[in-house]
Formats: structure tokens, C-alpha cells, sequence
């Protein structure tokens, strides 16, 4: 059995990175009705970008491989909620546009998905909210700076 009280915090706090993800996806999996959280997430981080972006970036963006992000893209356009169309500047590259659909299903279930944020996050006080951010932006450059160090 794992000693938690003398084990190393940053340790703790790795193990619990996936623990949190874990129970995260299964939670919204489980209290969605038309989509999965991963293409929830799709389709979210799609509204970061000023025009429909690339399967390259929305796949960096999230933190998948293109493989798996081209499965998420696959589901969401045969569920019509989105569409892949032809990079018009780079022919190997493909853009994707979400669909008045996905814009509907988004304003049907944005109350309920704000109100499970904020119920989540009930917990922290603002402040900790706040330090929490910052330690996940931190650890999310350091990522990346991970990820540029093994090519």
C-alpha cells in the first residue's frame, strides 16, 4: 500500500492529474446525451481559433495525437457537427467547420455544462482557483518544452 503522507507532493499531484482526468471524462460521458466529452472538448477548443483550424492544431491544441483527433473529427462529422472541407491554402491540410447543428447543441446544453464547471470548482476558493490556473498553465509550457526536447 502507497504511504500518501510521506510520498513526495509532486508525486501526489501527477498520480492525481490522471485520477481527476479519469473520473472527469467518465463523469461528463456519462451526463452528456449526443456526444462524448473528447468531442466535447473538440468542439470547444475549436472556438479559440479565428478561422476553422487545421486537424494539425486543433489536435496540438488538445493534446492528442492526430490519429486520435482524427476519430473525435470523424464522430462529430457523421453526426453532422462539423465538416472537413479542403485547406484552400495547403492542399495536404484539412479545416474544420462546425455546422449550425453544433451550435445548437452548445446553446442547448451550455447552462447545464457552465453549472457542472462551477459546481466542480465549488471547492476552491478564488484564490485557490486562481494558484490553481497558474500551476496549470506552468505545467502545460513545461509540457510542451518536454514534447520540443524529444523530436
Amino acid at each position: 500500500m502507497l504511504d500518501f503522507e510521506n510520498m513526495d507532493k509532486r508525486l501526489i499531484a501527477y498520480v492525481n492529474i490522471f485520477i481527476c482526468a479519469n473520473r472527469l471524462q467518465a463523469l461528463m460521458d456519462k451526463g452528456m446525451e449526443d456526444i462524448t466529452a473528447k468531442q466535447w472538448l473538440a468542439l470547444t477548443v475549436m472556438e479559440a481559433f479565428p478561422e476553422p483550424p487545421t486537424l494539425k492544431e486543433l489536435s496540438e491544441i488538445s493534446g492528442v495525437t492526430h490519429q486520435s483527433m482524427r476519430q473525435i473529427i470523424d464522430r462529430l462529422a457523421e453526426r453532422g457537427l462539423l465538416e472537413v472541407v479542403p485547406d484552400e491554402r495547403d492542399k495536404r491540410a484539412i479545416r474544420l467547420v462546425k455546422t449550425k447543428s453544433a451550435d445548437k447543441l452548445r446553446e442547448r446544453d451550455s447552462r447545464r455544462n457552465y453549472s457542472f464547471v462551477f459546481e466542480l470548482f465549488s471547492c476552491l476558493e478564488e484564490e485557490e482557483a486562481a494558484a490553481f490556473c497558474s500551476a496549470l498553465e506552468k505545467l502545460c509550457k513545461k509540457l510542451n518544452e518536454l514534447k520540443e526536447e524529444q523530436k
